[in-house]
Protein backbone atom coordinates (compact mmCIF):
# COMPACT_ATOMS: atom_id res chain seq x y z
CA UNK A 1 0.00 0.00 0.00
CA UNK A 2 2.68 2.31 1.21
CA UNK A 3 4.74 1.30 -2.14
CA UNK A 4 1.60 2.46 -4.45
CA UNK A 5 1.11 5.66 -2.05
CA UNK A 6 5.02 6.64 -2.93
CA UNK A 7 4.70 5.86 -6.90
CA UNK A 8 1.37 8.02 -7.30
CA UNK A 9 3.38 10.88 -5.34
CA UNK A 10 6.61 10.39 -7.20
CA UNK A 11 4.06 10.52 -10.44
CA UNK A 12 2.07 13.52 -9.16
CA UNK A 13 5.00 15.67 -7.82
CA UNK A 14 6.55 15.17 -11.03
CA UNK A 15 3.26 15.93 -13.28
CA UNK A 16 3.09 19.53 -11.17
CA UNK A 17 6.75 20.03 -11.57
CA UNK A 18 6.56 19.95 -15.41
CA UNK A 19 3.22 22.29 -15.05
CA UNK A 20 4.98 24.81 -12.80
CA UNK A 21 7.99 24.94 -15.33
CA UNK A 22 5.46 25.63 -18.27
CA UNK A 23 3.27 28.32 -15.92
CA UNK A 24 6.86 30.22 -15.13
CA UNK A 25 7.44 30.12 -19.30
CA UNK A 26 4.56 31.57 -20.24
CA UNK A 27 5.02 34.00 -17.49
CA UNK A 28 8.28 35.05 -18.69
CA UNK A 29 6.19 35.72 -21.87
CA UNK A 30 3.34 37.28 -20.73
CA UNK A 31 4.37 39.64 -17.67
CA UNK A 32 1.57 41.97 -17.20
CA UNK A 33 -1.10 41.45 -14.39
CA UNK A 34 -3.68 40.60 -17.21
CA UNK A 35 -1.92 38.68 -19.25
CA UNK A 36 -2.64 35.62 -17.12
CA UNK A 37 -5.47 35.41 -14.70
CA UNK A 38 -5.18 32.64 -11.79
CA UNK A 39 -8.54 31.07 -11.66
CA UNK A 40 -7.56 29.96 -7.73
CA UNK A 41 -5.00 32.87 -6.55
CA UNK A 42 -3.42 30.22 -3.71
CA UNK A 43 -3.34 26.97 -6.10
CA UNK A 44 0.66 28.04 -6.43
CA UNK A 45 1.47 28.11 -3.38
CA UNK A 46 -0.38 24.88 -2.96
CA UNK A 47 1.42 23.03 -5.67
CA UNK A 48 4.81 24.42 -4.81
CA UNK A 49 4.24 23.06 -1.39
CA UNK A 50 3.12 19.55 -2.58
CA UNK A 51 6.51 19.66 -5.05
CA UNK A 52 8.62 20.59 -2.24
CA UNK A 53 7.01 18.10 0.13
CA UNK A 54 5.83 20.57 2.76
CA UNK A 55 2.89 19.54 3.01
CA UNK A 56 2.58 17.74 6.05
CA UNK A 57 -1.42 16.57 5.50
CA UNK A 58 -2.99 14.49 2.55
CA UNK A 59 -3.72 17.64 0.84
CA UNK A 60 -3.71 16.76 -2.99
CA UNK A 61 -3.36 20.44 -4.50
CA UNK A 62 -6.31 21.27 -6.80
CA UNK A 63 -5.94 21.89 -10.45
CA UNK A 64 -3.67 24.83 -12.34
CA UNK A 65 -6.74 27.03 -13.95
CA UNK A 66 -5.80 30.30 -15.86
CA UNK A 67 -7.27 32.17 -18.21
CA UNK A 68 -4.11 33.81 -20.77
CA UNK A 69 -5.23 36.44 -22.88
CA UNK A 70 -3.45 36.89 -26.29
CA UNK A 71 -3.77 39.60 -28.78
CA UNK A 72 -3.17 38.34 -32.24
CA UNK A 73 -3.25 40.68 -35.41
CA UNK A 74 -5.26 42.54 -33.43
CA UNK A 75 -7.78 39.94 -32.57
CA UNK A 76 -8.30 39.39 -28.78
CA UNK A 77 -8.21 35.86 -27.71
CA UNK A 78 -8.89 34.44 -24.00
CA UNK A 79 -8.16 31.07 -23.98
CA UNK A 80 -9.60 28.51 -20.81
CA UNK A 81 -6.49 26.64 -19.27
CA UNK A 82 -7.25 23.87 -17.15
CA UNK A 83 -4.87 21.72 -16.26
CA UNK A 84 -5.77 17.81 -14.98
CA UNK A 85 -3.17 16.93 -12.23
CA UNK A 86 -1.40 14.07 -14.18
CA UNK A 87 -1.26 16.64 -17.02
CA UNK A 88 1.05 16.32 -19.17
CA UNK A 89 -0.09 12.70 -19.18
CA UNK A 90 -3.16 13.48 -19.83
CA UNK A 91 -4.68 15.99 -22.10
CA UNK A 92 -5.19 19.71 -21.16
CA UNK A 93 -8.37 20.97 -20.89
CA UNK A 94 -8.15 24.74 -23.39
CA UNK A 95 -10.87 26.99 -24.65
CA UNK A 96 -10.47 29.81 -26.94
CA UNK A 97 -12.79 32.41 -27.17
CA UNK A 98 -12.54 35.59 -29.57
CA UNK A 99 -14.75 38.41 -29.80
CA UNK A 100 -14.10 39.34 -33.88
CA UNK A 101 -15.13 35.52 -34.64
CA UNK A 102 -18.51 34.20 -35.10
CA UNK A 103 -19.66 31.19 -32.95
CA UNK A 104 -19.08 28.66 -36.08
CA UNK A 105 -15.40 30.06 -36.53
CA UNK A 106 -14.74 30.09 -32.97
CA UNK A 107 -15.89 26.44 -32.85
CA UNK A 108 -14.13 25.58 -35.33
CA UNK A 109 -11.03 27.09 -34.01
CA UNK A 110 -11.07 24.92 -30.95
CA UNK A 111 -12.00 22.18 -32.56
CA UNK A 112 -8.92 22.30 -34.90
CA UNK A 113 -6.73 23.56 -32.79
CA UNK A 114 -8.06 20.56 -30.45
CA UNK A 115 -6.85 17.94 -33.21
CA UNK A 116 -3.69 19.65 -33.54
CA UNK A 117 -2.80 18.91 -29.68
CA UNK A 118 -3.99 15.63 -29.74
CA UNK A 119 -1.65 14.45 -33.25
CA UNK A 120 1.44 16.08 -31.91
CA UNK A 121 1.73 16.48 -28.06
CA UNK A 122 0.53 13.25 -26.56
CA UNK A 123 1.94 13.20 -23.31
CA UNK A 124 3.85 16.60 -23.88
CA UNK A 125 3.73 20.23 -22.21
CA UNK A 126 1.96 22.04 -25.03
CA UNK A 127 0.30 25.48 -23.89
CA UNK A 128 3.13 27.02 -25.14
CA UNK A 129 2.51 25.17 -28.75
CA UNK A 130 -1.28 25.74 -28.58
CA UNK A 131 -0.07 30.02 -28.19
CA UNK A 132 1.81 29.24 -31.42
CA UNK A 133 -0.43 27.47 -33.73
CA UNK A 134 -2.88 30.33 -32.59
CA UNK A 135 -0.75 32.38 -33.61
CA UNK A 136 -0.07 31.07 -37.09
CA UNK A 137 -3.44 29.86 -37.55
CA UNK A 138 -6.06 32.84 -36.35
CA UNK A 139 -5.65 34.45 -39.51
CA UNK A 140 -7.27 32.15 -41.77
CA UNK A 141 -10.09 31.83 -39.10
CA UNK A 142 -10.49 35.72 -39.58
CA UNK A 143 -9.86 36.36 -43.13
CA UNK A 144 -10.79 33.34 -44.94
CA UNK A 145 -13.49 31.63 -42.70
CA UNK A 146 -16.51 34.03 -43.45
CA UNK A 147 -17.89 32.64 -46.13
CA UNK A 148 -17.95 29.46 -45.06
CA UNK A 149 -19.18 30.60 -41.12
CA UNK A 150 -23.11 30.09 -42.43
CA UNK A 151 -22.97 26.43 -43.95
CA UNK A 152 -20.72 25.32 -41.02
CA UNK A 153 -23.08 23.02 -38.66
CA UNK A 154 -21.83 19.92 -37.87
CA UNK A 155 -24.66 16.83 -38.80
CA UNK A 156 -25.83 15.09 -35.47
CA UNK A 157 -27.59 11.67 -36.30
CA UNK A 158 -28.31 10.94 -32.72
CA UNK A 159 -30.25 13.88 -32.64
CA UNK A 160 -34.27 13.49 -33.42
CA UNK A 161 -36.39 15.46 -35.67
CA UNK A 162 -36.78 19.33 -35.94
CA UNK A 163 -39.93 19.24 -35.18
CA UNK A 164 -40.04 17.07 -32.06
CA UNK A 165 -39.88 18.17 -28.21
CA UNK A 166 -36.35 16.95 -27.24
CA UNK A 167 -34.39 16.15 -23.93
CA UNK A 168 -30.52 15.41 -24.26
CA UNK A 169 -28.82 13.41 -21.45
CA UNK A 170 -25.17 14.11 -21.89
CA UNK A 171 -22.16 12.32 -20.43
CA UNK A 172 -19.41 13.89 -20.24
CA UNK A 173 -15.84 12.14 -18.48
CA UNK A 174 -15.28 15.72 -16.29
CA UNK A 175 -16.40 19.28 -16.41
CA UNK A 176 -13.85 21.00 -15.04
CA UNK A 177 -13.06 24.28 -17.18
CA UNK A 178 -14.88 27.45 -16.20
CA UNK A 179 -14.85 28.63 -19.75
CA UNK A 180 -16.30 25.76 -20.75
CA UNK A 181 -18.97 25.79 -18.12
CA UNK A 182 -20.31 29.57 -19.17
CA UNK A 183 -20.42 28.53 -22.68
CA UNK A 184 -22.44 25.24 -22.42
CA UNK A 185 -24.90 27.60 -20.23
CA UNK A 186 -24.76 30.58 -22.84
CA UNK A 187 -25.45 28.55 -25.33
CA UNK A 188 -28.33 26.85 -24.18
CA UNK A 189 -29.70 30.22 -23.01
CA UNK A 190 -29.39 31.55 -26.54
CA UNK A 191 -31.29 28.90 -27.98
CA UNK A 192 -33.84 29.19 -25.44
CA UNK A 193 -32.99 25.54 -24.08
CA UNK A 194 -33.76 24.32 -20.47
CA UNK A 195 -32.36 22.24 -17.97
CA UNK A 196 -28.87 21.94 -16.05
CA UNK A 197 -24.92 21.69 -16.02
CA UNK A 198 -23.15 19.62 -13.07
CA UNK A 199 -19.91 20.18 -12.83
CA UNK A 200 -17.17 17.57 -11.67
CA UNK A 201 -15.96 14.36 -12.66
CA UNK A 202 -18.03 13.20 -14.38
CA UNK A 203 -19.92 15.81 -15.85
CA UNK A 204 -23.48 15.34 -16.58
CA UNK A 205 -25.86 17.68 -18.91
CA UNK A 206 -29.32 17.83 -19.65
CA UNK A 207 -30.70 20.30 -22.41
CA UNK A 208 -34.45 20.22 -23.45
CA UNK A 209 -36.37 21.93 -26.08
CA UNK A 210 -37.25 21.87 -29.98
CA UNK A 211 -35.31 19.26 -31.50
CA UNK A 212 -33.77 22.11 -34.19
CA UNK A 213 -32.24 24.13 -31.18
CA UNK A 214 -31.16 20.99 -29.24
CA UNK A 215 -29.31 19.88 -32.51
CA UNK A 216 -27.62 23.31 -32.94
CA UNK A 217 -26.45 23.45 -29.18
CA UNK A 218 -24.95 19.55 -29.18
CA UNK A 219 -22.94 20.61 -32.78
CA UNK A 220 -21.39 23.46 -30.99
CA UNK A 221 -20.49 21.81 -27.32
CA UNK A 222 -19.09 18.14 -28.88
CA UNK A 223 -16.39 20.46 -30.85
CA UNK A 224 -14.73 21.85 -27.99
CA UNK A 225 -12.02 19.87 -26.58
CA UNK A 226 -13.33 16.95 -24.96
CA UNK A 227 -11.55 13.70 -23.23
CA UNK A 228 -14.42 11.56 -23.96
CA UNK A 229 -18.40 13.42 -23.95
CA UNK A 230 -21.27 11.60 -25.43
CA UNK A 231 -24.93 11.85 -25.63
CA UNK A 232 -26.02 8.87 -23.12
CA UNK A 233 -30.05 9.38 -23.78
CA UNK A 234 -32.32 10.94 -25.73
CA UNK A 235 -36.04 11.76 -24.81
CA UNK A 236 -38.54 12.98 -27.86
CA UNK A 237 -41.83 14.14 -27.50
CA UNK A 238 -44.25 15.69 -29.46
CA UNK A 239 -44.45 19.14 -29.83
CA UNK A 240 -47.59 19.45 -28.36
CA UNK A 241 -46.70 17.51 -24.96
CA UNK A 242 -43.99 19.88 -24.44
CA UNK A 243 -46.22 21.65 -21.82
CA UNK A 244 -46.52 18.33 -19.89
CA UNK A 245 -43.09 16.97 -20.67
CA UNK A 246 -41.25 19.92 -19.94
CA UNK A 247 -39.15 19.06 -16.57
CA UNK A 248 -37.04 22.70 -16.12
CA UNK A 249 -38.44 26.25 -16.49
CA UNK A 250 -34.48 27.39 -16.91
CA UNK A 251 -31.13 26.09 -17.39
CA UNK A 252 -28.33 26.50 -14.75
CA UNK A 253 -25.70 25.17 -13.45
CA UNK A 254 -26.47 23.41 -10.08
CA UNK A 255 -23.82 22.46 -7.33
CA UNK A 256 -25.08 20.72 -3.81
CA UNK A 257 -24.53 22.19 -0.45
CA UNK A 258 -23.30 18.92 0.84
CA UNK A 259 -20.33 18.35 -2.05
CA UNK A 260 -16.58 19.71 -0.71
CA UNK A 261 -15.37 22.38 -1.51
CA UNK A 262 -11.90 20.95 -2.65
CA UNK A 263 -13.41 18.14 -4.09
CA UNK A 264 -13.78 17.57 -8.24
CA UNK A 265 -15.68 14.92 -8.10
CA UNK A 266 -19.59 15.29 -9.26
CA UNK A 267 -22.21 14.84 -6.33
CA UNK A 268 -24.06 11.72 -7.61
CA UNK A 269 -26.41 11.67 -4.40
CA UNK A 270 -27.21 15.16 -4.68
CA UNK A 271 -27.85 14.48 -8.32
CA UNK A 272 -30.20 11.75 -7.74
CA UNK A 273 -32.31 13.38 -4.96
CA UNK A 274 -32.34 16.49 -7.60
CA UNK A 275 -33.65 14.31 -10.32
CA UNK A 276 -36.18 12.62 -8.02
CA UNK A 277 -37.55 16.14 -7.42
CA UNK A 278 -38.08 16.52 -11.27
CA UNK A 279 -39.86 13.86 -11.78
CA UNK A 280 -36.32 11.64 -13.05
CA UNK A 281 -35.95 8.95 -10.66
CA UNK A 282 -36.07 6.60 -13.77
CA UNK A 283 -34.49 8.26 -16.20
CA UNK A 284 -31.40 8.60 -13.21
CA UNK A 285 -31.17 4.64 -12.82
CA UNK A 286 -31.58 3.83 -16.50
CA UNK A 287 -28.29 6.61 -17.45
CA UNK A 288 -26.29 5.19 -14.55
CA UNK A 289 -27.08 1.11 -14.85
CA UNK A 290 -29.01 0.97 -11.50
CA UNK A 291 -31.92 -1.39 -10.87
CA UNK A 292 -33.87 -2.49 -8.05
CA UNK A 293 -33.04 -5.42 -6.10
Amino acid sequence: MAASEDSFKEKLTNSLTQQLSEYELLKSMYPNNDDIILTDTNILVDITNFVENESETEYTPGHLDFILNLNIDGSKLEVSVNLPSFYPSEEPDLYVRCNQLNRYQETTLNAELSNFLKENFVGEVCIYSAVSWLQDNLPKFTEQLANRASAYIIPESKCTDDDKFVRLWIYSHHIYNKRKRDEIESKAKDLNLTGFCLPGKPGIICVEGAGSDCKEWWSIIKSMSWKKIVIKMTETFEISEKEKEQKFHKFQEIHFPSSSVRSKHADMSGLSKYMDEHGLTEIFKNMFGISEI
